[in-house]
């Protein structure tokens, strides 16, 4: 493999804590203690010298309280701090659909959008039947995707795919239809951004399963799948909700260090 020209930091926007219980599916029946999870909301610039890409773009914390999340530092301050105008991102591949992935989409008016195509059925399936009641997307988040669709910006994707050189998408479904893997050739080494196939450690590390899903056997699947890949390729694996990723990576020199880590 070349040596790349990548670098990847992770972004945190929000956080909460929660119960290990709480979080990991039957976790009663793993016989371990209980414990206090730090979960970190984030999203991921992936900086080329000819492109700036994101993967997911977080959510507006403030307009409206899912989980109990407390705002950090709002997607449009971060970018900021780190000299980013929405307006000039190349690339936006979306995970999934849910709030906190796709909530400040319609900032990125000139992005071509990357997403999965079975997560695009599901969701505008829904819409379409009106649906949406109790779902962790609602309709103003779906409908900056149809403006992308609109304006011929939206790539859908079906299976393994190199959305630009050195960053392959996986669909890999579980905690949702259209769920996709990320995998970045980093100028420090390859990187699996899981984002909600596995949003911590110990999904990773035992392939235990998240409590939200569509599917929990693609669920189970796709931590397999990750586990494998990371074989495979050498790839560190980067879970899309662990606080514990900032410990394991230096902060970015400047005014962003407060939230931006830098993974590759």
């Amino acid at each position: 493999m070349p040596e790349s020209d990548l670098n990847v930091i992770q972004v945190k926007y929000a956080e909460r804590v929660t119960q290990k219980s709480l979080v990991l599916h039957d976790y009663d029946r793993y016989g371990q203690p209980d414990g206090d999870l730090h979960m970190e909301y984030n999203f991921w610039v992936i900086r080329a010298p000819e492109a700036t890409i994101l993967l997911d773009t977080g959510y507006d914390v403030a307009a409206r309280d899912w989980l109990g999340e407390i705002s950090v530092v709002p997607t449009p301050d971060g970018l900021g701090l780190l000299g980013i105008d929405p307006a000039s991102v190349d690339m936006v591949i979306t995970s999934h659909f849910h709030y906190d992935h796709i909530g400040y989409l319609r900032l990125f008016t000139n992005a071509q959008v990357v997403s999965g195509q079975a997560e695009y059925d599901y969701w505008f399936n829904k819409w379409d039947r009106d649906d949406l009641q109790g779902e962790f997307t609602i309709v103003e988040h779906l409908e900056a995707v149809k403006r992308a669709e609109e304006d011929g910006r939206l790539r859908l994707i079906s299976a393994e795919t190199e959305v630009y050189p050195g960053i392959t998408v996986y669909p890999v479904g579980g905690h949702c239809p259209g769920e996709l893997l990320t995998l970045v050739q980093s100028a420090s080494g390859p990187k699996i951004l899981a984002a909600d196939a596995a949003h911590f450690y110990e999904q990773i590390e035992n392939e235990w399963p998240f409590f939200a899903f569509t599917s929990l056997e693609q669920m189970k699947a796709a931590l397999a799948f990750i586990n494998k890949l990371a074989a495979q390729t050498g790839a560190e694996v980067i879970p899309g909700h662990d606080g514990r990723v900032r410990d394991r990576h230096a902060a970015l020199d400047g005014p962003a260090a407060h939230i931006a880590t830098v993974l590759g």
